[in-house]
């Protein structure tokens, strides 16, 4: 069995992480025994545009209920990545359908590749 080559965001952190440790001496040259590096687009994704991104990329859309939302809901949120540029030299190359159709490709092969 083989894996798509492109196999989408699990891609762009395994990247980020071989950047991290190519660079750790560098980035851990001072005083610091440790700093927090978000990994991300730095912009926020909405229910809608998750929703509409997997419909590209799928045969058969999902069908979805507009409603209120519930108490405790966040406004939005997304990643400041900044740092990731800065330190590590890395943005994420795959785009969210990317990373929908890598997933999608993962799951009829993934049990019988982590037998071995």
């Amino acid at each position: 069995m083989s894996v798509s080559p492109a196999l989408g965001d699990v891609w762009d952190l395994a990247a980020a992480h071989i950047a991290a440790i190519e660079r750790f001496d560098s980035i851990l040259a001072g005083p610091e025994r440790s700093i927090a590096v978000n990994l991300g687009t730095g912009s926020g994704t909405t229910v809608h545009e998750l929703c509409a991104a997997f419909n590209n990329v799928v045969t058969t859309p999902l069908e979805t209920i507009d409603t209120d939302r519930r108490p405790g809901d966040v406004a939005g949120s997304y990643t400041k990545s900044d740092r990731a540029t800065e330190l590590l030299g890395w943005t994420p190359k795959m785009s969210l359908e990317d990373g929908i159709r890598s997933a999608l490709d993962w799951m009829p092969v993934r049990d019988e590749l982590l037998k071995h």
